[in-house]
This record gives structure tokens, sequence and C-alpha cells, in this order.
């Protein structure tokens, strides 16, 4: 990246950078398809950004462009606009509107994975993949429709009409692209009370989802899940609010956030895997007594269900106390620390099948001299 800022006399801010990036994936063939073969991915990019302040600085607008490539997936050009307009001292309110785009995963793309002692075959959506496993000219059964045949062979009464194949596009898993609004405001009230807040709205193209598909299914049927993109546009909105309070030398601050995602097709897997709401609160002070400070922090969110190839299920809600006291020693010039995070070591995760997290505590010193 370069900055060329100073070639205007910075009545402009100009920069401009670029990206190469050169994945290698080496299983053997235990979780890609590179049992026979090397598979590597080039990705590379470029980006351009100007802005300019006008009116006395009260307004800064930001337009900005990149261009990225991968050699499996088309080109894609994002575009961005951004602007800060200062209504009073100290107070902004921020707007923007950005694209942007994701390639999908090397996973996405590659594996080639049996899970579940065999039940279960994860593979890219790429449609060499595709083709590998016969998935265009044998094509697989919804799991819905599946489970509903087997219903009817349970009651005695099989009933392929049920079945209804699902049929892949012949592109294969492709970049999933964005657009995204959001408007914000900062500000500090007086001289102790600093407010953020923001709120966005964003619509995604190609959404990556994947499916479960039964192959042969009046036969031994043969359990796929495979990336694909939805059809139909997938929306997501939320916001957040913050505030940050200082009286006398102690600081109170909190912060509660809210995101939530439309709703995804049946027979889809939703992998947003966010929680709609979570919360934070600190409270703290840098010196209580002369040389001694404290900060305490308690951070909350809600239960949800997460989604993924290897598993789904309920991550349940948790909230965690961290905290650390310092100790200066001027004699020696240094800082002692003592802390932990989870500080009541009650066990969680973040995410469906990992493992649970417990408290960490540490000391620590800092010698400045």
């Amino acid at each position: 990246m370069y900055n060329f800022s100073n070639l205007f006399n910075n009545v402009v801010e100009f920069q401009v950078g670029a990206s190469y990036r050169n994945y290698f994936l080496h299983s053997d063939g235990t979780i890609f398809d590179d049992a026979t073969r090397d598979i590597t991915i080039e990705e590379y990019g470029a980006f351009g950004q100007i802005g300019k302040r006008m009116f006395n600085d009260k307004l800064k607008l930001t337009f900005a462009g990149r261009y990225d490539k991968s050699q499996n997936f088309e080109g894609r050009f994002t575009p961005r606009i951004t602007g800060v307009l200062t209504v009073a001292p100290n107070n902004n309110i921020r707007a923007s509107y950005q694209t942007g785009y994701r390639n999908p995963t090397t996973q996405d793309q590659y594996i080639d994975l049996a899970v579940g002692g065999g039940a279960t075959r994860l593979i890219g959506g790429l449609p060499e993949l595709l083709t590998k496993y016969n998935l265009v000219t044998n094509p697989a059964v919804t799991s819905d429709s599946y489970r509903a045949f087997l219903a009817s062979a349970a009651s005695g009464a099989p009933n392929p009409t049920v079945l209804q194949t699902y049929t892949f596009d012949a592109r294969g898993v492709r970049p999933e692209s964005v657009q995204s609004y959001e408007l914000g405001y900062k500000g500090l009230l007086g001289s102790k009370l600093l407010v953020d807040m923001y709120g966005y709205y964003s619509i995604y193209s190609n959404f990556i989802s994947a499916v479960e598909i039964y192959q042969n299914p009046l036969a031994t049927a043969v359990k796929f899940n495979v990336p694909v993109n939805l059809t139909d546009d997938v929306k997501t909105y939320g916001g957040a609010f913050g505030l940050d309070y200082v009286f006398g030398k102690y600081n109170l601050s909190g912060n509660v956030s809210y995101n939530k995602i439309s709703d995804i097709p049946t027979n889809f897997i939703n992998t947003f895997n966010t929680p709609e709401l979570r919360y934070n609160f600190g409270f703290g002070n840098r010196e209580i007594v002369k040389n001694v400070g404290f900060n305490l922090q308690y951070r909350w969110q809600e239960k949800f269900t997460w989604n993924s190839t290897f598993g789904s299920g309920d991550v349940p809600a948790f909230g965690t106390l961290d905290g650390q006291i310092s100790l200066k020693v001027p004699s020696i010039n240094s800082t002692l620390k003592f802390g932990g995070s989870n500080l009541l070591n009650k066990y969680y995760s973040t995410s469906f099948g990992n493992p649970l997290v417990g408290a960490i505590y540490y000391t620590s010193i800092t010698f400045n001299p």
C-alpha cells in the first residue's frame, strides 16, 4: 500500500494498494480432493481510495474501489462511499454505502471428506467435485423429501412420488456479494459521556449456504453435504448502542448489539451463526488508591443455533466476568498486573462442537526504563 497524499499537498487523501495470495492445499487426500494431484489457488487484487475534506473540515467524503480475482471465479469490482459530518464539536454523524464479496472457502471449493463413520460425505461445490460423484448425471433428492419417503416406507406404504430432485447450478458454488447501508452517530455529550451507535441493513446475493441431499434413495442412499448459493436474496440488519461515562477517576461503560438474518429457505443450512443479542458492561478506575487500579468487564450473549457441515445444535447463553488489578511500583519503574478472563470459571462454548472454555488467570510485570 502507498499513500500519495503528500503529492497533492494533502488537499486530498489518495491511497493505492495491491495484494497477492497463493494457497497450497496439502492433505494427501485426507481432507481435500488432492490424493492424486496438487491443489493451488491464486488470488490477487488492487484498490484505490480518495478522500476529501470540505466545508471547513465539517464533511469528509471517501470513495474507494477494489478489484479482486481468484483463479476459480470471475473477477469482482466493489465500490464504496462513506461520509462523516461534524454536526457540533466532538459530535459526528457517519453514513456509508459499501459493496463487497466473499469467495467460497478452500473447504467450500475442494473438501472431500467422509464424516459420521462414513454416513455423510462433505464435498466442495466446484463443478469438478459434482462431476466426480455423478451428482449432475445421477441427481440426488432433497433431505426433507427423503425423510418423507422413509416415513411412508415405515408406515408400510412406500411412496417414491414424494421424492424431490435437487438440481445443481452447472457453474457450481460461486462468490456471494453484499450491499450494505450504515448510519451511525458518535458524540461527546458534555465532558463525561461518550455515545456511539449505529444501524445497518445488508442485502446478500448468491448467499453461500449448504444443502443436504441423498443419492440413490431407492437403494442404498448416500448422503452428501454440498455448499451452494441461494437463488433469492438474503437480508441482515441490526445495530449497536454504547455508552462510556467518566465520573471522578471511575469509568463506566456498556454496549448492546442486535443482529438478525431473514429466513433461509427450507432444505438449506443457515450458517450465519451469530447470536441476535449480546451486551457488555465495564467498570474501572486507573488509580482507586495510590498506584493501584482495577478494571472489570462482564460479557453476555443469548442462546442461538449453530449450523455447519460438521454438526448443528444449540449454543447455550453464557456470561463471563473478566477482571484485572494493576499495581505500579515506581521504585523499579514497573507495573504488576493480576487478572483473569472468566474469573468465576463458568464453562461455556462459543460454537457447537467446540470444547468448553474455562477460566484463565495470569500475572505480568511491565518494566519501563
